[in-house]
């Protein structure tokens, strides 16, 4: 069985998620600024970050939720047992993470990896542009931006056929892509 790994550090992904900030605040700030006013979407916006109990609490409970989407996710598509799903936190990186090293088929991983910033980020978006909810934009916006290292993951496997299987790297962002040898 060949192994090609297709991973970062977590210093390479924190690098390039920063990268990612100022394309993903135009993309959530400008639909809502040209719906609503300017003026309007700054004061919004920052509804998010002044209560700072609620800002907590969401943070927490977001986090929590994410890497529980992760996992429910990976066990539901490719029928991984939650005995097989081990999460923790890496202090050294400040990194929540969840991981399973059992193989997975790569579509149900990517929608694994999507699902977080697709609950927690694009569709709280969404119903902060059809509501005029400027919490709702603060926390898609937050929770888009803590989806980075998906979005990486993502773009790391872009080129990946379907139909092989992956497994979750234990030490590194990303996954381990295993491929028949045909040597």
């Amino acid at each position: 069985m060949k192994k090609n790994e297709y991973t970062l550090n977590f210093a390479q992904a924190n690098g390039y998620a920063l990268g990612l900030i100022i394309p993903i605040f135009a993309a959530y700030l400008l639909p809502y600024g040209l719906l609503y006013g300017w003026e309007t979407m700054w004061s919004d916006f920052i509804v998010f970050f002044t209560d700072i109990p609620l800002f907590l609490i969401s943070l927490i409970a977001g986090t929590i939720i994410h890497e529980l989407l992760h996992a429910v996710c990976w066990s539901w598509l490719d029928r991984i047992p939650w005995s097989k799903i081990h999460f923790g936190f890496k202090w050294r990186t400040i990194t929540p993470y969840v991981h399973c090293p059992e193989p997975i088929e790569v579509s149900n991983y990517r929608w694994g990896v999507a699902m977080p910033g697709i609950f927690l980020g694009v569709l709280p978006f969404l119903a902060a542009l059809i509501l005029q909810n400027g919490w709702l934009l603060g926390f898609g916006l937050f929770f888009t931006l803590a989806a980075g290292g998906d979005i990486l993951i993502l773009w790391l496997l872009r080129k990946v056929d379907e139909g092989l299987l992956v497994q979750d790297h234990p030490d590194l962002v990303g996954c381990i892509v295993l491929e028949r040898d045909l040597t």
